[in-house]
């Protein structure tokens, strides 16, 4: 009766107790750089993780955020994400939605995107914007998954992908989708005096040049990734029914309202075109600017026209939201060890390699 009693006391301790109670996850940090001899290629990488360390303030460069820098990982292998981010961003500029990801026990990695990033971003209304991306992606998750800190926690089954703006873009070109040009020479019909980005004289030079890419419909299938989430991925009148046809695995498609380069023409464009439909989600008030993580103050200096564009309680409001999307889009499709198999990849015509990234200069700003 004794022992019973001692046992039952213990047991009510370590349950109303915090001293006793199963340390939360908390989200982990780190950088990595790699250097492609073969392809001149510099990527630098930010890398979230779930352990059970406790957060506190990480300054790098402009941004500051709260991890768990440097400390050791969850046991045992986990979930990855390869993130892309926006036009104007950084391997940074998602932190809140990396660190979240990594609440719930995904490996996150983001690179910040060679000559097309918020120290340059002359690629903007190229094809090499999106097929560039796509490339360093697939060599980012070849780093991933053969770096000797990374890759004992990443589980190789269970792999996912998500990109915003033109990140997006890559992200569906990684699940399968090719690039087709075939309802461009239309689409600006009639739009001379619109306000679609996408029409002005100068988008609209740089997207002929675009259309007429010599083998613009490339594959860049990944066939190590099972679930891809696309946040107002750029160019949806550059895909049609056909050139989607070969995606075969879950994808999520997030809009933000206020997005002028994804509205909701385009986004029902897209979807009319899309064999299979995919999960579909909405980020009220949400524009470029609050697709973005907070800004730390030296950031607020350099970067006025992001960070000051909208107020902060919106941009938190989306910045959930997002993450609350992307959560639970990614532990249905990842969450669960020893995956099913996907369906069969489309075999109609060989499988394509993609071309190695462009050259670009290697940039020291710490962005």
């Amino acid at each position: 009766m004794t022992r019973r009693f001692i046992f039952l006391f213990i047991l009510l301790l370590a349950l109303s107790c915090p001293a006793f109670a199963a340390p939360s996850i908390q989200p982990g940090f780190k950088t990595l750089g790699i250097w492609d001899p073969t392809t001149a290629v510099r990527l630098d990488l930010a890398v979230w993780y779930p352990t059970h360390s406790s957060p506190f303030q990480v300054d790098y460069g402009d941004w500051s955020f709260s991890a768990a820098r440097g400390r050791p990982p969850l046991e045992g292998r986990h979930p990855l994400i390869v993130l892309s981010h926006d036009v104007a961003g950084s391997r940074f500029s998602l932190h809140q939605l990396a660190a979240e990801l990594a609440r719930n026990g995904f490996v996150v990695v983001a690179p910040t995107h060679p000559g097309d990033n918020v120290d340059g971003m002359d690629t903007l209304f190229t094809a090499a914007q999106a097929t560039n991306r796509a490339g360093q992606l697939t060599l980012t998750l070849d780093l991933a998954l053969s770096h000797p800190e990374m890759a004992p926690m990443v589980d190789p089954q269970r792999i996912g992908v998500l990109g915003v703006g033109p990140g997006g873009t890559a992200a569906l070109l990684l699940a399968g989708a090719r690039l087709d040009a075939t309802g461009w020479p239309i689409y600006c019909a009639g739009k001379e005096d619109s306000p679609d980005p996408y029409c002005t004289p100068w988008a609209r030079q740089r997207m002929d040049v675009f259309a007429a890419t010599p083998k613009l419909n490339t594959a860049y299938r990944d066939r190590r990734v099972r679930a891809v989430a696309a946040v107002s991925p750029y160019y949806p009148m550059m895909f049609t029914q056909s050139s989607l046809s070969r995606i075969r695995i879950p994808l999520l498609l997030l809009r933000a309202e206020k997005s002028h380069l994804y509205t909701l023409q385009h986004a029902e464009r897209l979807l009319s075109a899309m064999p299979q439909p995919p999960q579909l989600g909405m980020l009220p008030n949400a524009n470029a600017a609050a697709l973005m993580s907070s800004c730390g103050d030296n950031l607020k200096q350099t970067l006025p026209e992001m960070c000051l564009a909208v107020e902060a309680s919106r941009r938190e409001a989306v910045q959930d939201k997002m993450a609350a999307e992307a959560v639970a889009f990614f532990l249905k499709h990842l969450g669960t060890p020893n995956p099913p198999p996907l369906p069969p990849e489309p075999e109609d015509e060989p499988q394509v390699t993609a071309p190695a990234p462009e050259k670009h200069p290697v940039k020291r700003r710490k962005r």
